[in-house]
């Protein structure tokens, strides 16, 4: 199947509502106040609820929990809230509509929070000062979105490319490239691109199988496939037959060179730590009454 065919048929674009698009229009104004955004935030309250959760799943651990938008604001800043409010939006209109029967979503919901925390968690270990690391929250909440789209869009061959990992053991992103000549991040990739999403999360969705083919952002990216990998050693993959690696084998991979080579100091230490935390995040979804972290 050719990609821009697939793009093409993948037609609901998520509808922004009103004020998720004033907080994306008021985070990019350079004068905005924390007043005028909380201001915005607080007209819609289930929007309100909404960061504040996320902001706490982001911050499992974080010494002061979030409370109120305000806070919010003042500890995550400007660019980290507009970010929580894309994630939200394309959740809300897309990632938690009912899907296909072979895929589960709520793994898929529950896959995605414990790789968006782990690459969070991994840049923190390495001391990470550019910004707090909520863009790497986001871009591991989303990284799989193109699997939904498969699951959504064309169901008879997202089937058959699972019954491959299922039945003979082949890595999804082979399959899914035996089956429709492309994988799930070229696909969500092209799609982003088609909604005007940030560069940034493009690239950490496009590249997160391949971290050393992205132009920018390398050790960003090469976060979240990390993240992923270790998501699977945890045994929270996005489809419970895809393969557990071997902690060693991450100490190992070339995916490890690559983020210290890009000036991230990552250890097999650090990476045995930020498990432990993992397992944590893990312990709070499994607490939850629904099963999941919900938004």
């Amino acid at each position: 199947m050719n990609i821009d065919a697939a793009v093409a048929k993948i037609e609901d674009i998520p509808t922004i509502s009103t004020n998720f698009a004033e907080i994306l229009r008021v985070t990019s104004l350079e004068k905005t106040s924390v007043r005028d955004l909380s201001r915005i935030i607080y007209s819609d309250q289930a929007i309100a609820t909404k960061i504040i959760k996320m902001a706490n799943s982001a911050y499992y651990g974080f010494t002061e929990q979030v409370r109120d938008i305000d806070r919010a604001i003042v500890i995550l800043g400007f660019d980290e809230i507009r970010s929580i409010a894309i994630a939200l939006s394309v959740f809300d209109s897309i990632y938690l509509k009912k899907g296909g029967t072979y895929y589960n979503r709520l793994r898929s919901w529950n896959h995605s929070l414990l790789c968006g925390f782990g690459a969070k968690t991994l840049a923190d270990s390495c001391g990470n000062k550019q910004d707090s690391g909520l863009s790497l929250f986001v871009g591991g909440l989303i990284h799989d979105i193109g699997k939904v789209f498969m699951d959504r869009y064309f169901l008879k061959e997202f089937t058959q490319i699972l019954q491959l990992v299922e039945q003979e053991g082949m890595a999804t992103e082979s399959a899914e490239r035996k089956i429709l000549k492309f994988d799930h991040g070229v696909l969500a990739g092209k799609v982003l691109e088609k909604w005007k999403f940030p560069p940034q999360l493009i690239n950490m969705v496009l590249y997160h199988h391949h971290p050393e083919h992205a132009k920018v952002d390398q050790e960003r990216t090469g976060l979240i496939f990390l993240a992923d990998l270790m998501c699977h050693q945890l045994g929270y993959s996005g489809f419970v037959h895809e393969p557990k690696p071997d902690v060693e084998d991450i100490f190992d991979s070339d995916i490890m060179k690559l983020i210290r080579n890009n000036g991230l100091p990552l250890t097999p230490e650090k990476i045995t730590k930020c498990l432990k935390k993992m397992e944590g995040y893990i312990a709070k979804i499994k607490k939850s009454p629904q099963g999941s972290l919900p938004i």
